[in-house]
């Protein structure tokens, strides 16, 4: 194992994983460089490592990126030194009803892991600031704001794929697409690719239309609050009063 200690990303890398390690390293520290001025954020440690070692290290099914973040036992992210050929063969099977939907031709499924690690990180960052609510859809929703107000100043060029990716997500046909079902039960690849498209798309306008805005006011209020949580991000933000109607089951 490689161990490069750093005040803001400490890093650890499997054998052969050196250089990807420091460059995912050196993406995170560019999205920190944007939200650190809000509020400090404590060191997030990321580990790249191989299957020998992630199945030493966590029973999560390996090549998902993933965070593992306490604010007692610190703030973790996981990424696999190489993404598995069945997890890949997995994502594209699930978005191939994208593709004919949209026309257009499948990307790089490797490459929107990549990006989308800013998303976990982000995850550690709300934690940070005491913006988890362990609502499940409420923190994947704030964190993927936080992570493309980040991106959109650190990485512009990366800004626009990680909004595709959205819309490709955001096309699929979840088998019930209700923020209740969301919580409450078993989802299947294609429901949690879809809310992550609807949550990608919909923190991606508040960030071009708004900027920083709500990040201000869920600062101001925080630690959030799992019973008012929905009534402040109405308060904060009108119109998401009507994107989260979109949500509500359809009535025959």
């Amino acid at each position: 194992m490689l161990a490069l200690p750093h005040p803001h990303v400490p890093l650890q890398a499997s054998g052969g994983a050196a250089l990807r390690a420091r460059a995912l390293q050196a993406y995170l520290l560019e999205l920190r460089a944007v939200l650190q001025p809000y509020a400090p954020i404590p060191p997030v440690h990321l580990l790249v490592l191989d299957e020998t070692d992630w199945k030493a290290r966590t029973r999560h099914p390996y090549g998902f990126p993933f965070q593992r973040t306490s604010l007692r036992e610190g703030l973790y992210v996981f990424v696999p030194a190489r993404y598995p050929e069945r997890l890949l063969w997995r994502l594209r099977e699930a978005l191939v009803p994208a593709a004919r939907q949209l026309g257009e031709p499948l990307g790089q499924v490797e490459e929107f892991l990549d990006i989308n690690l800013g998303h976990e990180y982000a995850h550690a960052v709300a934690v940070a600031w005491q913006l988890r609510v362990r609502v499940r859809w409420v923190d994947e929703f704030l964190a993927n704001y936080l992570f493309l107000l980040a991106l959109h100043q650190a990485r512009p060029e990366l800004y626009p794929e990680a909004k595709r990716w959205g819309r490709w997500l955001a096309a699929l046909a979840p088998s019930q697409p209700s923020l209740g079902s969301y919580e409450g039960r078993a989802r299947t690849l294609t429901d949690q690719l879809w809310f992550q498209g609807r949550f990608t798309t919909e923190a991606a306008e508040l960030v071009e239309a708004r900027g920083d805005g709500l990040l201000r006011g869920l600062l101001a209020a925080a630690p959030l609050g799992r019973s008012t949580v929905h009534k402040l991000l109405v308060s904060l933000e009108p119109s998401l009063r009507e994107w989260f109607a979109g949500f509500a089951p359809r009535r025959r």
